[in-house]
Formats: structure tokens, C-alpha cells, sequence
């Protein structure tokens, strides 16, 4: 006979939650009945709410079921704090906004704070809920605030240590009785006698700040807090390679140091090298070379030495870089002397070497923003104790994510549309429930972007340790996701620290369970030092030059006027070597005399690594203001970041159109050169808009293209008309570019962080990109004065620079068809020029002014 069994009823785990709540909100109604009695009751209320938003938050699926029973939604609001939520339904509708907020904000701020203490003792030790309300407010200052209170302190504590050093006047003034502490004075000067006119001697704190903020002036500090130390580029940059690199590392970690030849000098660049065969990796270029390493060729500094280094460099001793017998090493300056060595690579001939290679195709660029990766940094700090807290009684093991995955602002099934559709990317934990509540908003987009394939993700060890040690520097980082062998295959950073120093960082995409790496790596070869040949070049007869000069040139009686309607910025590197710093500034008094005399267009100079008296020796550089122009002085720069200041100055500026140059660019002007200079005269006085298709364009280069015959043959329609021809190849010499920002357009502003040869490729490839029209003007000419090129040793150089500064052009704007020829280091811009230029007009006619 069978047996009747009654059936437990299956409680949902919702219907759980549901119950549990309940008890919070009957809490919240006898606060609410008997409110005049006393805080015990709200306390009750509120430690009620706390246990259960401390349970359900830990299951987001859960939770956002849950929220959506009770009518509400799991928003941005509610997932950066879920007491916003759970406050609000708790107690009743009479309740302000702001006294639910305030709430809310200490119940997260218990959360992070209280540990194992019980929420009514932790309220009652605290002031209650005032009193933790004024402590949470600090907790969770505004980043603009704390970063703006911080700058306010970082500046304090600089001038005063600069006061501190300063010499110290040490007779009494004449004539002057002061108390002790800060005076404010103001002096006055006159027939060589300086007198203390005006002595205000108020001590209240808040006014010797100010007084010691206006002395400190407008400059940053650096956020970092070893910056004044010597060998700081040092230690950035293996702090950098160590920190971000290594703890995901698995294999033989080695650090490679060498100097190497730029454009503008030498540099020492540092690579990490490895056994494994793909990796996290980085190299960091310092743009102030250590000179100990000339000639060395790769030198080796062991990951243990270098985190020693590391370790120790905050201690209060001095670091230097000595050569010497025993080679090269770095040591310190205490009683107990470090000596770290730098090993010859030939010591690892056998250990089978890897670094990081070149990648493929940029896509989706980013900003990795300072706040956002030190918050991110705090709120995975928060999800490890917060996953401690759950597991205090140790029953499992406390489980840590493997990987971060790409979030979208979509549906899974819009990833198969064609094309995908666009979106921000954001990155998040979904597997483990401590760490899925919180977000990490690090990533900053400047449009919107196509998703990442779902199987590419982020190892989680790489990212935890990016944050927290890139974020230290003070700096939003620029990056990008690149391709290798397949798309998406790495997380990649390319900036320029403010100093100059460059950061490269590469992180491979993981792949499912088995967390395998993209292949982002290569077989390591150390390059051959080779002797540096010396200099054979004949000496120029500057006299000579300086007289044919004359002689071809014919200065009109007035200059051409453009009415301020052009305006020039000149980018003047001063080399060091003594032979090109000649050539240099003989060909940029005549660039200056050149265009002061053909025209009255003001002509502002960015004076790159100009010492003091070479600016004061020049005639021309003094003339600038006659017309309106102007000099900024700036440190050794490379081209590229010049260009941009110059760029930034045209749109700062009214101008309607900026000529940008290097230091060696004027027209030819004879009588088949067309228009020349009055070129711009003639635009002016046709006005800008009749230009309209016209974005940025530059002479006709004759070394390229070949212009006489067509330019003054008969019929042309050049000597009438003013003729622009679309074209991608503008010499990078002279470009004359629009003013976008006066005419409310996005600004055309190059990446600082293109390095290669190329820039002025780079810069027109980056215009069309913006849906902008480069072109040649078919009524001026080109001329380039003549002087020795720093760009290449020799053809190869010349050719593998190229190919570089290509390939890097295609990483970039290959998804708008930008390929490489086969076999050959040039680009193959056909299918790029049919994609973006193929609806524009290939020409633009218009009459010159009668």
C-alpha cells in the first residue's frame, strides 16, 4: 500500500528575499510610528536594511529581480550604491530625497568601513548618523575636488620646501619693525634705489596660503611623490615595466637597457624580455639618454635587481649610474652601498628571448583617465574585502576573478549585426559576486565604438595591476585595442609623459577556461652597436649662398597684405651639434627676413631647445613684433609635439587660416611661379567662404611632381583662377590649414604619440579621416632652403624609417582600406582615398580677385 507524502512547498530564492525584506520595512514603520522616541529605533531600522543589502547585493542577478518586483531598476544610481534603492523602499514616501541619501551613502560607507562591527555600535561610535554622514562625505569626495584639493596641497607643500631652500636675509631692513611669521610686501624701484613701500602683516592662515599660492604660480607639481629624486625616469620606468608586467608573468624576466639614436638626439630605452612565449610587456623610452650606457650596446638588469631598485629607491639615499671596471652600475649612496649591475646581453646568449613585437591594426582608441583607474583600483580593493568579509568563516576558499569581460550597452545578438552596432565600452567581473556589483570606469571613449569579439577578454591579474600602478603617475594614458595575428588580440597603451618619457604597454586578450594568450611576441635579437662614423660634410660658404640668394630674390616695395586674415607659426628646433645649429639658424634669419618682407602676415615661432643668447643674437627673431607675431620658448621637443602647439595657437587665435611650417620653408616667386606670396593677399580678399571644400592644403612640391609645363602652359587655368587638387600627399614643409574651432569643426590635432617618420603623412591621412579635404594649391610653389637632413644615416636607414612610420600609419587607419604595397615600405592609399575621398570634389576652382 502506497505511502502519501506531503510536499514541502519550493520557495523561490526571490520569494526569500522578498520575506527577508519585509522585516526591514516593518523596522522602518516603527521608526516612523514612534520617531519622537529616540535614534535607537532608526538604528534598529537601519542595521536591518544593512544585513539584508549586504546579502542580496553579493548576487546581482538576484538583486536586479528583485528590484524589478518592487518597481524599481538596477540604473547606474542603484549600482554604484544599492541603498540609494533599498533606503527609498524601505521607508515611506514622505521621506525627503536627501535624507534617504544621506542614509544611503552611510550604509555604503559602513559597508567599506565597519568590518565585523555591529552597524547600531559602529552608528553610535561615530556621532551616529550625522556625525558617519560627515565621514562619509569625505570618503567619497567628487574626483574633480579631491584632485582639485589635492593640486592646492601638492602646490603648498612645493613652495614652501622652495622658500625653505631660498637664501635667508639675514640683516634687518632699514627703516622696517615686523613681528614674527609672513609679511606680504611691495616694493618699489626708482634711480637705483629699491624701497619697501607697503607691509601687510595679517598672520591668518587662509591669507599666507594664498600669498604662498600666488608665489607658486599656476605650474603642476608632479602628482608623484619621488619626482625631485635623480634617477626618477629610472625608477618610472621600471616601477612601470615591473609593476605592470610581472605579476602575470610565467618565465625568465629580464629588463633590457641600451641607447639608442632619434631624430633628436640619443635615448635609453627599456624592454622587458622573457622566456615565455607570449606575454604582458612593456617598453619605456627615456627622452633624456643616460650617457653611461653610450656605446654599451644592450645591457641586462635581472628582475630581482630591478625590483630591489625598485624597493629601495624611496629610501632617503641618492642613485647615479656609474661606469667603470666592473662596467655599468646603478648604486646608492649608502653606508651599506647597493651595486646593481647591468650584464652584457651575450651573458644570455642560451636563455631563448622573447620581447614584444609589432602589432597590427588600432582600433577603438581610449583614454585610460587617472581618476577612473585609481577609483577602479579602490573598487577592486573593495571587492577583496568585501569577498573576505563573506567568507569570514573560512568554509571555501575566497575566489578571485580570472578575467575581465567587455560589457556593452546591448544585447548579445546585436554583436551579429552588419555592421555591428556601436557603443562605449565598459569592462566588468561577471562570474564572481564581489567584484560584479562594483564598475571600473577607466575607460574614457571619444566616439563610439564597435564591440570587442566576446571571447577576447582581459586577464584580470594584468588589469588589477595596470590600475594600480600606472594611476600613480598622474596621468590620463592614451591606448587602443590592436590586432596581431587575429583581431582584438591586445589591451595596449602608446603615451607621452609630460616629461617626454614614453610608455608602451601591451597586454594579450585570454581565451576561455584555458585563459591562453593572443600571440603578441616575437624571438629577441640584440641589433649591432655600430660605430658611430664622423661627420665628413663639406663647409658651406654662407656668404656665397647669402648673395645668389639676393640676387634671385625680388622684394616688392610694400609687403603683400593679407589683412590678418593668415597667420604663420614656425616650428625652429635648434640642434646640438655645433656644424647643424650653423645651418640652422643662417636659413631661418632668411626664412624670417623672407616672409617679414614678402608679406605682413604675423609670424609666431615655436623656438624648440633655442638657448638664451642664440634667441637674443637673432635680428629676425626681434623683428616678430612688428607685424604681431611672437616667440614661445620650449625645452628639445620632438616635431610632432611642436606641430600641435602650433595648431593649438592657430585655434586659439582669430586667424582664418594658419600657415604651418618648419624652419626652412618659403615660395619660389619668380614670374612662372603663378601667385606665390600674394597668394594669400588674394584669398583675403575673396573672402573664406567662397573656399568652402577647401580644408588644408600646401605648394606644389616640384621634387615630386613636375609643374612648369602644366602650370604655365597654354590655356592653363591657373593664371585666372585659383586651382586647389585634391590629394593625400602634402609636404609637410608648409601646410596651410583652416581654422576649424573659429568655424565651430572638430580640431584637426595630430596623436603625440606618432614618433615615426611620417608625421606630415600622418597629419593629412588623420584629416581625411575627420571627413576633412586636403589639396594642392597649383598657384604656389614650394621652396625648401637648403641644409642637411637629420632624418637618416643612409638609404636603408632612410627606407626602414619609412617602413615604420607605414606600417604605423596602417595599424591606424587600415579599417578605412590604408594598406602597405607588397614588398615594399610604401603605402598603397587607393582603396583608403576611394573610401573616404571618393564623394568629395577632386578639385576647386575660383576666380582671383580683379
Amino acid at each position: 500500500m502506497g505511502k502519501a507524502v506531503k510536499k514541502e512547498p519550493i520557495v523561490s530564492t526571490l520569494e526569500q528575499y522578498q520575506s527577508q525584506f519585509r522585516s526591514a520595512v516593518q523596522a522602518a514603520t516603527a521608526f516612523e510610528k514612534h520617531e519622537g522616541q529616540g535614534q535607537k529605533l532608526l538604528y534598529i531600522a537601519l542595521e536591518q536594511i544593512f544585513a539584508f543589502g549586504e546579502e542580496i547585493r553579493g548576487d546581482m542577478q538576484a538583486f536586479e529581480a528583485f528590484l524589478a518586483a518592487n518597481g524599481e531598476s538596477l540604473n547606474k544610481v542603484t549600482k554604484a550604491n544599492p541603498y540609494n534603492a533599498l533606503v527609498g523602499m524601505a521607508f515611506s514616501a514622505t521621506r525627503s530625497k536627501s535624507w534617504c541619501s544621506e542614509r544611503a551613502n552611510v550604509l555604503l560607507y559602513a559597508s567599506e568601513t565597519a568590518g565585523d562591527t555591529p552597524l547600531v555600535d559602529w552608528l553610535e561610535n561615530g556621532g551616529g548618523v550625522s556625525g558617519r554622514y560627515a565621514e562619509a562625505v569625505q570618503h567619497f569626495a567628487r574626483p574633480a575636488a579631491g584632485k582639485a584639493a589635492s593640486l592646492r596641497s601638492s602646490r603648498l607643500a612645493s613652495i614652501t620646501s622652495r622658500l625653505q631652500q631660498a637664501r635667508v636675509v639675514t640683516g634687518a631692513l632699514p627703516g622696517v619693525t615686523l613681528a614674527n611669521g609672513f609679511h606680504r610686501s611691495l616694493l618699489f624701484s626708482e634711480g637705483g634705489q629699491t624701497f619697501l613701500v607697503h607691509v601687510r602683516d595679517e598672520d591668518d592662515q587662509k591669507i599666507i596660503e594664498k600669498y604662498l599660492l600666488e608665489v607658486a604660480g599656476n605650474a603642476t607639481p608632479s602628482n608623484h611623490p619621488l619626482a625631485d629624486r635623480q634617477l626618477y625616469p629610472l625608477f618610472r620606468a621600471i616601477d612601470l615595466i615591473l609593476g605592470t608586467c610581472i605579476p602575470s608573468h610565467k618565465g625568465t624576466g629580464l629588463i633590457a637597457i641600451w641607447n639608442e639614436a632619434e631624430d633628436n638626439g640619443a635615448v635609453t630605452k627599456l624592454r622587458l624580455l622573457s622566456s615565455a612565449h607570449s606575454f604582458t610587456n612593456a617598453t619605456v623610452t627615456l627622452k633624456a639618454a643616460l650617457p653611461e650606457l653610450d656605446g654599451q650596446g644592450y645591457l641586462i638588469l635581472d628582475s630581482e635587481d630591478a625590483e630591489m631598485f625598485r624597493e629601495r629607491f624611496a629610501d632617503d639615499h641618492s642613485w647615479r649610474v656609474e661606469a667603470g671596471d666592473e662596467g655599468i652600475v646603478i648604486v646608492d649612496d649608502a653606508k651599506s652601498q647597493t651595486r646593481l649591475k647591468l650584464r652584457p646581453i651575450v651573458d644570455y646568449a642560451d636563455a631563448k628571448l622573447r620581447q614584444g613585437k609589432k602589432l597590427g591594426r588600432r582600433t577603438r582608441h581610449f583614454v585610460a583617465t587617472c581618476d577612473g583607474m585609481k577609483a577602479s583600483a579602490k573598487n577592486l580593493e573593495t571587492a577583496a574585502n568585501l569577498s573576505k568579509m563573506r567568507n569570514k568563516d573560512r568554509l571555501t576558499d575566497v575566489v578571485k576573478p580570472k578575467r575581465f569581460k567587455w560589457l556593452y550597452p546591448f544585447q548579445p545578438e546585436d554583436l551579429l549585426e552588419e555592421p555591428p552596432k556601436k557603443g562605449m565600452l565598459e569592462v566588468g567581473v561577471v562570474d564572481v559576486a564581489a567584484y560584479s556589483m562594483l564598475s571600473y570606469p577607466f575607460l574614457s571613449h571619444a566616439e563610439m565604438v564597435e564591440p570587442i569579439d566576446p571571447q577576447m577578454e582581459l586577464s584580470f591579474v594584468d588589469i588589477a595591476a595596470f590600475l594600480k600602478v600606472a594611476s600613480a603617475y598622474g596621468e590620463d594614458l592614451n591606448g587602443y585595442i590592436a590586432d596581431s595575428d587575429v583581431r582584438d588580440a591586445a589591451f595596449c597603451i602608446d603615451h607621452t609623459f609630460g616629461d617626454g618619457d614614453r610608455f608602451e604597454y601591451v597586454s594579450p586578450m585570454v581565451l576561455g577556461v584555458s585563459m591562453a594568450r593572443t600571440q603578441v611576441c616575437e624571438d629577441f635579437t640584440a641589433a649591432p652597436v655600430m660605430p658611430q662614423a664622423p661627420a665628413t660634410s663639406r663647409p658651406r660658404d654662407y656668404s656665397l649662398i647669402e648673395a645668389n640668394r639676393t640676387k634671385k630674390t625680388n622684394f616688392p616695395a610694400i609687403p603683400s597684405s593679407s589683412g590678418r586674415v593668415f597667420g604663420a607659426f614656425i616650428t625652429s628646433f635648434m640642434p646640438d651639434d655645433a656644424e647643424l645649429k650653423a645651418a640652422r639658424k643662417f636659413n631661418f634669419e632668411w626664412q624670417l627676413e623672407w616672409w617679414r618682407r614678402m608679406t605682413d602676415i604675423p609670424v609666431h615661432v615655436i623656438a624648440s631647445n633655442w638657448a638664451d643668447e642664440e634667441i637674443a643674437a637673432s635680428t629676425e627673431l626681434g623683428r616678430l613684433s612688428e607685424y604681431g607675431g611672437s616667440i614661445t620658448r620650449v625645452g628639445p621637443r620632438i616635431l610632432i609635439e611642436n606641430r600641435i602647439d602650433c595648431l593649438k595657437q592657430l585655434y586659439a587665435s582669430d586667424f582664418d587660416w594658419g600657415i604651418i611650417m618648419d624652419d626652412d620653408a618659403v615660395l619660389m616667386q619668380a614670374e612662372n611661379h603663378n601667385s606665390s606670396y600674394r597668394l594669400f593677399a588674394e584669398m583675403a580678399a575673396n573672402g573664406i567662404s567662397i573656399y568652402n571644400g577647401v580644408d588644408l592644403f600646401a605648394p606644389i612640391y616640384g621634387r615630386k611632381a613636375p609643374f612648369n609645363d602644366e602650370l604655365n602652359g597654354p590655356g592653363n587655368p591657373y593664371a585666372d583662377n585659383h586651382v586647389f587638387k585634391t590629394s593625400t600627399d602634402l609636404k609637410g614643409s608648409m601646410i596651410v590649414v583652416r581654422n576649424f574651432v573659429k568655424e565651430g569643426k572638430a580640431p584637426l590635432l595630430p596623436d603625440p604619440n606618432f614618433r615615426c617618420h611620417g608625421e606630415d603623412t600622418y597629419l593629412t591621412l588623420k584629416a581625411v579621416s575627420m571627413g576633412y579635404s586636403p589639396m594642392t594649391s597649383w598657384n604656389m610653389v614650394l621652396e625648401e632652403l637648403a641644409g642637411d637632413s637629420t632624418f637618416a644615416t643612409t638609404d636603408d636607414d632612410r627606407t626602414e624609417k619609412m617602413r615604420e612610420g607605414h606600417e604605423r600609419l596602417v595599424s591606424e587607419f587600415g579599417h578605412l582600406g590604408l594598406r602597405m604595397k607588397p614588398n615594399s615600405h610604401a603605402l598603397d592609399k587607393r582603396e583608403f582615398e576611394k573610401q573616404s575621398l571618393g564623394g568629395k570634389p577632386k578639385q576647386v576652382s575660383v576666380p582671383k580677385p580683379r
